[in-house]
């Protein structure tokens, strides 16, 4: 199962430009934030929260882009946007509404943790599973309930 939009990110404009990090592989619906240099990069663990949602088709930057090509990948804002990350259990009705982290932080295949325990300062937000209808209950429906730059969970 891939990660996805469950709506198209169109209609979210896009985010103001930020330089890629030198050699960082994007891929779409990839969730990303600011690093400490400044930098658009993957979300690596749940230091930090998303800051937006990569929307390109995949491109990896060159390893001078920070100060040469200086190339700004396409994202959308995190807020407001849903979408279909695979897990690492089952999601069953008990689990929407809670929050939980990603237990998989791999460029295209980010899974979310459902079995851990979860802190009140978890990245993602469950709103529901299963949203093709098909009974799978992998596939589950999130926003970003940690937020890079707002300064609080958004739940």
């Amino acid at each position: 199962m891939s990660q996805r939009f469950l709506t198209d990110p169109a209609g979210a404009g896009r985010g103001y430009p930020v330089i890629g990090n030198s050699s960082e592989v994007f891929v779409h619906a990839n969730p990303v934030y600011i690093d400490a240099d400044g930098f658009l990069a993957n979300l690596a663990d749940a230091s930090v929260g998303v800051y937006g949602y990569y929307v390109g088709q995949g491109e990896t930057m060159a390893s001078d882009n920070e100060t040469v090509a200086k190339v700004c990948p396409d994202y959308v804002y995190a807020r407001g946007v849903e979408m279909v990350f695979g897990a690492d259990q089952a999601c069953t009705q008990t689990d929407v509404g809670t929050l939980c982290d990603f237990g998989t932080y791999t460029s295209g295949a980010f899974e979310l943790d459902l079995a851990g325990a979860q802190s009140n300062e978890a990245t993602m937000f469950i709103l529901g599973f299963d949203p093709q209808g098909d009974g799978t209950t992998t596939d589950v429906v999130v926003i970003a309930a940690t937020i890079q730059g707002s300064g609080y969970a958004v739940v």
